[in-house]
Order: structure tokens, then C-alpha cells, then sequence
């Protein structure tokens, strides 16, 4: 099989993953601050620290866990406080979502009640790389060209929240040169994790109210949180096995270099596009070039290219790479809604196709075989 729906999860995963699953499995078990035994805390502080190292965030003690970047995103809605205004008296709930935004981002936000009204900050949510065309947002220069000091109601300060789940382990990232807020990210996909993984950065001095609340093993006295009082945002016991294979995930991109992993994705892509893009009957979606990407603040295309083939429904293209083929893609409108309705794909959504560190020029090449055959046979 030829798997190339590593935008959903990647596959194969690094060795080492699978190593250190099956290591935490068949070891005593053991929690953060709950055992004897310090290779959790190890485990989880380490990860915290490689991830720091990987983002570039200084503060990496503020990377927190859980099980995925939906999670992280309905924690950050509900902490903020965001959400559908119920009650029209009590004045507008102040937020901003680009189009790019996956439903993770705009589903709690079009169904969580927003109870914080003219609160202190105004959230602008980012999607550094769109899951459908893979455009990559240039962070730094969309802040740099847009202030939203003029929207913020009474003086709220504008927090910038950065969905990296595309981009994180295949992008270079730079939380504390971009002035990124707070940031999430997923385990499964290009950071090479087992499924159920993620987490979220929180900028220290960020009003987050926790969403969930329950025994951390620290000062176990304490029952209601008073003002002023440190927030946790772990509760409960963690995912010790599938954050053991998240850090040996981490550590694969860490030890290969970020860099060298988007540079390779890069070269692929681009000749991906190339070649798809000469066969008859076959409509690219992807990042924008030239001033549209000026004007969109894009600054690179991330290994994600959608396509549709003119006469082909896209879930029938699919089935027939999957069944005749042999080739793994995704069809439909990938979770995220609003980007396809830009594209006028927003029936039936497109073809999708997404790399990782570990597919190759024959994988394409063989990818861009049958597309030449399924489009010549019309």
C-alpha cells in the first residue's frame, strides 16, 4: 500500500514510537507525581523540554497535554470563555477565526456560549497550515501588517492562538520570535505520535480558565482554586505510554532536523504539483503564488495538495486510487468547511493528498501514474 494521508495521521511511524509504547506498556506503572518511580516525570518533562526546544519556546514548563488538538481547542474556547452570544443584553463576545480555521476551532466556537462579553482580550485564531491547499501563514508578517489594537473592545489586548497541527514537526516554528499566545498542536501527525496525543502552549500571565478539575498529585489540600491561584491544566492520569511514544516522535524530527524534513517535503511537493498539474482534466488546489500570496500573507506551501478531476466525483477518485491502486488519499472537505466554500469545492470537497518525512518520489510517482490513467479514461 501506498499511504498518502499523513495530514490525518502519519504512517509508518518512526521505530523508535513503536520502541518506547511497548516499553511504557511493559514497565511498572507509574504517574506523574503519583509513584515512587521517576521515569513518568521523566518522561513527561523531558517531552516538554524537546518540544520547547522544537517551537522555540523559552518557557516550555507552560506545554501541557491531552489527547488531542480538539481537546486543546475546546479547553481554550471553554478558558477564555468564548462562544455563541445567548444572551444579546449582555453585550458581544469579541473573537476573530480566518477562513483557514479547521472545525476543531469553529465548531466550539459556534456552539460553546460565550460568557466573558467584552472581556480583556480579543483571540484571533490562525491556521499556520491549511489542512486542504497546505498554505503556510507567514505568523510574524501577518502581525507585523495587522493590528488588531483598533478592533479590541475597551483596549483588550489581541492574543494571537496558532493551530500548528499541520505544521508541527514539518515546519519550522518560532513561538517566542512570532509573539505566539498560545499555540496547539497534535501528536499523530508530523510529530509522529501515537493517536490520542496533543497538547497546547500558554503564554505565562494568559487568564485560562481550566476547563477540567480533578486530582494533579501536587497539594492535594487544596479543593476550590482561589484568585491569583496558579491554574493547572493537568488533572487526572495522563497518557503515560502515548506520551513516551510522542517524546520518541519528538526526538525523530529533533534528530533529523526540522529544517531538512521541510526542505525534502518541499522538493516533493513541488514537483507533485508539477506534475498533476500537466495532466488533462485535473484542478490543483493549493497555497497561492506571486501577489495572491503577498496579499494572503502565504509564505510556502506545506505537504498538502488537493485536486479534483473535472467529470469525477472525488469520493469516486478516491475509491478508485484505494481499490485499483493500492493508494491511501482522503476525499471531502477535510473538517474544514469555510476553505472550501472559498474554493467553490464545497459540495463535494476534493482529492487530498499529504506527505511525511517517509514517502518517496516512486510513491508519487505512482500516484501521478494513476491520476494520468483515471483522467484519460474520461
Amino acid at each position: 500500500m501506498i499511504y498518502l494521508n499523513n495530514a490525518a495521521t502519519s504512517w509508518p511511524k518512526p521505530p523508535s514510537v513503536t520502541e518506547a509504547v511497548t516499553a511504557a506498556l511493559l514497565s511498572e506503572p507509574v504517574s506523574p507525581l503519583r509513584s515512587n518511580l521517576t521515569s513518568a516525570d521523566d518522561v513527561v518533562t523531558e517531552l516538554r523540554r524537546s518540544l520547547g526546544r522544537l517551537l522555540n519556546i523559552a518557557d516550555w514548563q507552560r506545554i501541557f497535554f491531552c489527547s488531542s488538538a480538539t481537546d486543546a481547542f475546546n479547553r481554550i474556547v471553554d478558558g477564555l470563555g468564548l462562544g455563541v452570544q445567548k444572551d444579546s443584553s449582555a453585550g458581544e463576545c469579541h473573537y476573530e477565526a480566518t477562513a483557514d480555521n479547521h472545525n476543531s476551532v469553529l465548531r466550539p466556537l459556534a456552539n460553546k456560549t460565550c460568557t466573558t462579553p467584552y472581556g480583556r482580550y480579543l483571540p484571533v485564531f490562525l491556521n499556520h497550515c491549511s489542512n486542504v491547499t497546505g498554505q503556510i501563514l507567514d505568523v510574524q508578517r501577518f502581525r507585523s501588517l495587522r493590528s488588531c489594537d483598533g478592533d479590541a473592545p475597551s483596549g483588550a489586548t489581541p492574543l494571537i492562538i496558532l493551530d500548528a497541527a499541520q505544521s508541527a514537526g514539518c515546519i519550522p516554528i518560532d513561538v517566542d520570535g512570532w509573539g505566539v499566545d498560545i499555540l496547539v498542536f497534535t501528536g499523530h501527525k508530523s510529530l509522529f505520535g501515537p493517536m490520542g496525543t496533543g497538547g497546547y502552549y500558554v503564554r505565562r500571565g494568559i487568564d485560562l480558565r481550566p476547563s477540567q478539575f480533578g486530582g494533579t498529585g501536587r497539594d492535594s489540600s487544596v479543593i476550590e482554586y482561589g484568585d491569583g491561584d496558579e491554574w493547572e491544566y493537568e488533572v487526572g492520569t495522563q497518557n503515560i505510554p502515548g506520551l513516551a511514544g510522542l517524546k520518541a516522535g519528538v526526538d525523530y524530527v529533533l534528530g533529523r532536523g526540522v529544517e531538512n524534513i521541510f526542505h525534502r517535503e518541499q522538493e516533493l511537493t513541488r514537483w507533485l504539483i508539477g506534475e498533476l498539474g500537466a495532466i488533462p482534466k485535473v484542478q490543483l488546489y493549493v497555497a497561492p503564488q506571486g501577489q495572491a500570496a503577498a496579499d494572503a500573507c502565504c509564505c510556502g506551501q506545506g505537504p498538502v495538495v488537493s485536486f479534483n478531476i473535472g467529470g469525477l466525483h472525488p469520493s469516486d477518485v478516491g475509491y478508485i486510487l484505494q481499490n485499483s491502486f493500492d493508494i491511501t488519499v482522503r476525499t471531502g472537505l477535510h473538517c474544514a468547511p469555510l476553505v472550501h466554500k472559498r474554493l467553490g469545492t464545497g459540495r463535494y470537497g476534493t482529492v487530498r493528498v499529504s506527505l511525511s518525512d517517509f514517502t518517496t518520489l516512486s510513491d508519487l510517482q505512482a500516484l501521478v501514474k494513476a491520476v494520468t490513467e483515471i483522467a484519460g479514461s474520461l
